[in-house]
């Protein structure tokens, strides 16, 4: 879901909420597996901070890497 979410220059709030919209989660059900998938950690910075840093380039290419780990 939060692939397909990703668009080009999206900003945090608007990608959390198409992911929620997308999975009927919301909360921490939401936040903690986008944070370890972006991160590997379940704390950290602000994702709004740290989402437009790493850019769309990366922040696809960690969810899928997540999502590979997830299928094995």
């Amino acid at each position: 879901a939060a692939l397909k979410a990703l668009e080009p220059d999206m900003d945090f709030n608007a990608f959390a909420q198409r992911v929620k919209s997308a999975t009927g989660r919301k909360g921490k059900e939401l936040f903690q597996p986008l944070r370890a998938a972006l991160t590997g950690l379940l704390h950290g910075p602000e994702m709004q901070k740290l989402f437009p840093l790493m850019g769309e380039t990366r922040v696809r290419t960690r969810f899928e890497h997540a999502r590979a780990k997830a299928s094995a």
